[in-house]
């Protein structure tokens, strides 16, 4: 085989191997281009996502799980005070299912406004539904929040994935859209059918509720009585035993 020839061939082996680790990062960039933009959550001092199709595949989510992505929270946030990690996905607030990340600072502040202050929180963790009672004040919802630091947070770490680069490619989206939300927020919360959907929404959460207690006091109760026979069924027959044993005696 001539020098030329054999030249030609090295460089295109050489050629193909080296674009090799790029085709193989070209899915994981690509995810990460379509993910929507993230928004800052001023009831949770977290970055969250809603739940597309994008999202589920770029995180390989459960088809079960909904509600919006939690990707990062605030060292010393709301969030982050009382137990909702990264990688948690929040399906409800005070009975309200959760489909949009705004939702969560309206369900918030509508009740902030009526002076309720505690709130149920339903959200999958690693595919299980859990709940929690998580405490918000107005104080807390008005806090100023640095928007601008949110790619320094606790965030999510999952293969392939950059919070970093993520946030820094959203970081002027992320400040307007947080700028701009106080607006919408404000209106969707004043608006009478919002108000009617939230307290319907509250009375059905608190029923359920009402009926899980009512459930488990009457499994408590068969418990006790359970017990309590098999306390008088001992009884009985301790007191057998001694009187036989005295007629032995005798």
């Amino acid at each position: 085989m001539s020098k030329p020839i054999r030249s030609m061939l090295l460089l295109g082996a050489a050629a193909h191997l080296s674009i090799l680790p790029l085709a193989a990062t070209v899915p994981v960039v690509l995810a990460q281009a379509n993910l929507p933009a993230p928004y800052v959550s001023r009831a949770f001092d977290a970055v969250v996502l809603p739940i597309d199709e994008s999202v589920r595949s770029a995180f390989a989510l459960n088809a079960a799980d909904s509600g919006v992505l939690v990707l990062a929270v605030a060292h010393d946030g709301v969030a982050a005070q009382n137990g909702v990690e990264p990688g948690d996905i929040i399906h409800q607030v005070k009975g309200k299912d959760i489909a949009t990340p705004i939702e969560l600072d309206e369900v918030v502040y509508f009740w902030l406004t009526q002076q309720v202050s505690d709130f149920s929180v339903d959200y999958y963790r690693a595919g299980v539904l859990s709940s929690s009672d998580v405490i918000i004040t107005l104080e807390l919802y008005e806090a100023a929040l640095d928007v601008a630091a949110v790619s320094n947070w606790t965030s999510w770490s999952y293969e392939g994935f950059s919070y970093e680069e993520y946030t820094v490619e959203y970081s002027e989206e992320i400040v307007e859209t947080h700028e701009e939300s106080e607006t919408t927020i404000e209106e969707t919360v004043t608006s009478e059918e919002f108000s009617s959907e939230l307290e319907e929404d509250s009375q059905e959460d608190e029923a359920s509720d009402e009926s899980e207690e009512a459930a488990s006091d009457d499994a408590d109760a068969d418990d006790g009585a359970a017990d309590d026979g098999d306390e008088a069924d001992d009884g009985g027959e301790d007191d057998g035993a001694d009187d036989g044993d005295g007629g032995e005696e005798e």
